[in-house]
Parts: structure tokens; C-alpha cells; sequence
């Protein structure tokens, strides 16, 4: 079932488009599933936003349609509330939906990769104060309700993921085995609805165990098209960013033994802006003193995106989110949630927005990573990370930074606001020659011309690759 609704997919949205000759709109999720037999490809990366019905108004749908497109990205994820559509039991209010599916996609061309969650009171095992995280009292409903759903809008939208971070009480508060049994309700009734569609597990939000126990235990992967996970490294956990490497091969390999190799996704992935003194969460505290800051958070955009390219197991990333939330929004979890926006409360961008643009710009055509091909001397105790990718035309790419969270060389009695002085230089060599330009960029794409080069005949060497604490260095160099 898995394998032959993703080559549907394939077949069915290679030419899919908005229903305008521009070739810029056309819909991405012919290219949200990586083959398994492809050397180059293209990760998609895109963002995430919530649209409350109470408070979302149509000037703020169309500012954030707006912003996508200044930021060039055409791949959202949102959420449908089952609580807000489904109010009253078997009467559904589409109204804000339909307004909101037509402009994102047949107007602005953005393909959307929604998730569905949140129980709705009359139908809770909660009560007045948390019903919407509770398992259902009547399952069936949720089926009948992900049959209206996908019904309604399998025209322009083909993915659905079910449920987001059941692994945590924040939005699952019932035991695995509720939760697979609602899975797979929705899964069968959106199956029945749209048989071409694509069925994604809720994002997780950390828990590699749960994941485990859902394919090992409860056999969950005949109804898994897609496995969705989430990181908020350094903002809402303590391990340092570069641990997240790791974690996308862990899930890979979960899904390897247990499932039926499932394509993954990082569709929600984030760095907030907020500190108090040292103090980010109950998790983390920074150390140096550009941590958390506007200007650190594209850098650390930057370094996650490249991480997990590198890793070579992703067909789709998302980052959490457009914009900062206001005041009084309410949010689930601490004050972190209002300050993970690449945008302020006003769409004014902050630097990560210009990151992404030129993230997305770098990488735009598919590429391979090739660290295994690249010799790289460093000094003893480098604190340094290099990454290194072969795109189709034979340009390559070099990324470069000093680790910011190294635990064991972060003394405990500083107050946060550490300079960070480090400088380090590594010779990176790459077996094969180029004959181009050489360019250094930093993360939001400004350039010079990088000398630093020795052109042989069976090689190409960076002999002066530099890095700086709280930086990055990008080299392009061309075929």
C-alpha cells in the first residue's frame, strides 16, 4: 500500500500545478518522496505556521503568503484543527479552510503539508481545561471527520499527517496503544477518501523509543507512507546542535529494522531568539554572548540545514516558523514559542529569513554529500565541523564552523556572556580537480572571491579554509 501510493503520487504531480502557466508554482509533492535509487536530489525545505480560526484573519493569511514569497518558499505546514472545524459532533465549519487552501494554493501557488490534531470537547476523555490532547471517546469520529477532510481538499493537497509529537503529554495525553488505535483510524479513512494520498505519522517531538515501540510493537507500518520527527537542539534541549546528525540516523535505522523503509522528514525544526540573562529553558543556558540573538539564529539555520542535507536520509525540511507570535497568543509550552519566528510579530524579517533564501538558493539543484570523499586536517582538539556536497553539475560546496555547545570546555560559573575568540583554519582536499571560481560566502549570502585554493591535476585543496567562533564559512566552487 505504502509503495504504490508514492509512485501514484509521483506520477500524478510531476506536472501538477496551480492552474497558471507560471512554471514557478507548479506543486512540490512530486518531490517530497526521495527515491531510493537517485545519487543527487533535492531536499525541499520550507516553513511551518499556526492558524487559530478565532484570531487568524485574512490580512495575515495574505501577509504570510506574501512573506513566503519574498523569502522564495513555496512549501508551508500547517494544522487543521479537528476542535475548531468539528465543533458540534457530525457539523463541520469550513468556511475559514476553504478561504484559507484557496489563497495559499491556487493563488500563491504553495504547496501545503498539513497536519490534523486536537480533540474537540464533545468528544474528549479530558475536561473543560485539556480536551484537546486527550484520546477520543468515540474514535470512529475522528475517521469520519479525516473522510471529510481529505474529501474535501485531495484536489490541492496530498499528504496528511496524523496527529504531531504523540510522544509527549503536550499534545498526546493517553497511552501508545490509544494513539495507534486513532492512527489508524484516520490513516484507513484517508485512505478511503483519496487512495493516491500520502499518510505521515505525526511528528515527533524527540522520543526515538516511541517510535521504535509503535513499528516494533503495535505494527503500525502498513499505515505509514511517510515518518515525520522534530529537534529544537539548544533551545528546548541541552544536547549541543550537532547531535542532530545522530538522531536522524537513529530514526533511520528504527524505520530500517522495523519498518518498510520509510522516507523521512524534518518538517518542523527551530531555533528560538529568546534569552533571559543565561537562562533559554529549563534545558539549556547559553553561554556565549551572541547565543539566542537574531543574527545567531541564521547561523545556526544555516548549520541545521546543512547538517541535515549531510545526512543523506531526508526528502523534506521544514522550519519552524514564519513569524513570532504576539503577546497574548497562547501558547502550549514556555515563553520559547514566541521567539522562534525567522520573522517579528510585524513580518519584519530577522536575519534567518535571508538564510533561508540563501540556503535554498545554494542548494537548488540536487546534490550529494561527499564528506567521505574529503580529506580534512585539522589541530588537535578542533572544535571545527566541515561538510562538503557535489551538486549535479560538478560544482561542490564547502560549509565550516567551530562547535558552539562543547560541554566539557563551558565553565559553569560564567554568567552567559562569554566572548568567543576561538579562530581555527583546516586544509580540506577533494580528489577530483575544478577548474572554476572559487567563492566564500557567509550564511546570508554575501561574497567574496575566496584564493585560497591549489588547483592540481588530480585534486583541488582549500589550504586556508578559515572559521570563527559563533560563524560559518560557505565556499562554492565551480566545475
Amino acid at each position: 500500500m505504502r509503495i504504490a501510493s508514492i509512485l501514484i503520487l509521483a506520477i500524478l504531480f510531476c506536472a501538477c500545478s496551480n492552474g497558471t502557466d507560471d512554471p514557478s508554482a507548479t506543486l512540490l509533492y512530486d518531490t517530497l518522496i526521495k527515491p531510493t535509487d537517485v545519487e543527487y536530489y533535492h531536499v525541499p525545505v520550507g516553513l511551518c505556521e499556526d492558524y487559530p480560526e478565532e484570531t487568524t484573519t485574512i490580512g495575515i493569511i495574505r501577509n504570510d503568503m506574501e512573506f513566503l514569497k519574498a523569502a522564495e518558499v513555496n512549501l508551508l505546514r500547517i494544522s487543521f484543527g479537528w476542535d475548531g472545524i468539528e465543533e458540534e459532533k457530525d457539523v463541520f465549519d469550513w468556511l475559514f479552510w476553504d478561504d484559507f487552501v484557496r489563497i495559499a494554493v491556487d493563488e500563491y501557488g504553495v504547496t501545503l503539508i498539513p497536519y490534523i490534531c486536537y480533540t474537540p470537547i464533545w468528544n474528549s476523555t479530558g475536561d473543560s481545561t485539556n480536551f484537546w490532547n486527550h484520546p477520543p471517546v468515540d474514535y470512529e469520529q475522528f475517521g469520519k471527520f479525516m473522510y471529510a477532510l481529505v474529501s474535501r481538499y485531495k484536489d490541492r493537497i496530498k499528504t496528511w499527517e496524523i496527529w504531531n509529537e504523540p510522544d509527549i503529554e503536550f499534545f498526546w495525553n493517553g497511552p501508545i496503544e490509544d494513539f495507534v488505535r486513532l492512527y489508524k483510524i484516520g490513516a484507513e479513512a484517508v485512505r478511503q477518501a483519496d487512495p493516491d494520498a500520502v499518510i505521515v505519522l505525526g511528528g515527533l517531538a524527540h522520543k526515538v523509543d516511541y517510535l521504535e515501540s509503535l513499528f516494533r510493537d503495535f505494527e503500525i507500518s502498513p499505515y505509514v507512507d511517510v515518518v515525520n520527527f522534530h529537534s529544537y537542539l539548544e533551545t528546548w534541549d541541552g544536547h549541543p546542535a550537532e547531535d542532530i546528525i545522530d538522531y536522524v540516523h537513529q530514526v533511520a535505522e528504527v524505520v530500517e529494522k522495523y519498518g518498510d523503509n520509510q522516507p523521512l522528514w524534518m518538517a518542523e525544526v527551530g531555533y528560538s531568539t529568546f534569552r533571559y540573562n543565561e537562562y533559554v529553558s529549563i534545558h539549556y543556558n547559553a553561554y556565549y554572548d551572541y547565543e539566542k540573538s537574531p543574527a545567531y539564529q541564521a547561523v545556526h539555520l544555516f548549520k541545521t540545514l546543512t547538517m541535515l542535507l549531510s545526512t543523506d536520509k531526508l526528502s523534506a525540511i521544514a522550519w519552524y516558523e514564519i513569524k513570532d507570535l504576539e503577546p497574548e497568543d497562547e501558547v502550549i509550552g514556555d515563553v520559547n514559542n514566541r521567539h522562534l519566528g525567522i520573522a517579528y510579530t510585524d513580518w519584519t524579517p530577522k536575519p534567518a529569513k535571508s538564510a533561508l533564501r540563501f540556503f535554498n538558493r545554494l542548494f537548488s539543484q540536487p546534490n550529494r554529500p561527499i564528506d567521505n570523499l574529503a580529506a580534512v586536517i585539522r589541530q588537535d582538539d578542533s572544535d571545527s565541523h566541515l561538510f562538503c556536497f557535489e551538486n549535479e553539475d560538478g560544482s561542490v560546496i564547502v560549509v565550516g564552523w567551530l562547535q558552539t555547545n562543547k560541554p566539557h570546555k563551558r565553565s559553569e560559573d560564567k554568567t552567559g556572556m562569554v566572548r568567543d575568540t576561538r579562530r581555527e583554519s583546516v586544509i580540506v582536499t577533494l580528489p577530483f580537480t575544478l577548474n572554476g571560481d572559487a567563492v566564500l560566502y557567509d550564511e546570508l549570502g554575501n561574497e567574496q572571491a575566496f584564493t585560497a585554493v591549489d588547483w592540481g591535476p588530480e585534486s583541488t585543496v582549500l589550504y586556508d579554509f578559515p572559521m570563527s567562533g559563533g560563524g560559518i564559512t560557505i565556499v562554492k566552487i565551480n566545475k
